[in-house]
């Protein structure tokens, strides 16, 4: 008999998604990917979206493509972890 396959093509988009957001956050805050990381699981406890969701709207932020359907507890979140650092002229 062989096992059914556990492939879920989701759990590698959010994979890349949280990747990304990691790189993302380690050239805006220069910080470790540790840090990055910390920082995500912050977002997460903070808005009560999941990694991969509170990732892809990091993401939606820095590209400028934020979409309605983004929790707004994530979007405030990191706009308010980015803003300081827009001032700041980083």
């Amino acid at each position: 008999m062989t096992q059914a396959s556990r492939y879920r093509p989701g759990d590698h988009r959010s994979r890349r998604e949280i990747d990304r957001a990691i790189g993302v956050l380690m050239g805006v805050r220069r910080c470790s990917a540790e840090d990055a990381l910390e920082l995500l699981v912050a977002a997460t406890r903070a808005s009560g979206v999941g990694l991969g969701g509170v990732s892809r709207t990091l993401l939606s932020i820095v590209t400028g493509d934020v979409e309605t359907s983004a929790a707004h507890e994530a979007v405030a979140h990191w706009q308010a972890v980015l803003d300081p650092l827009a001032r700041r002229g980083c």
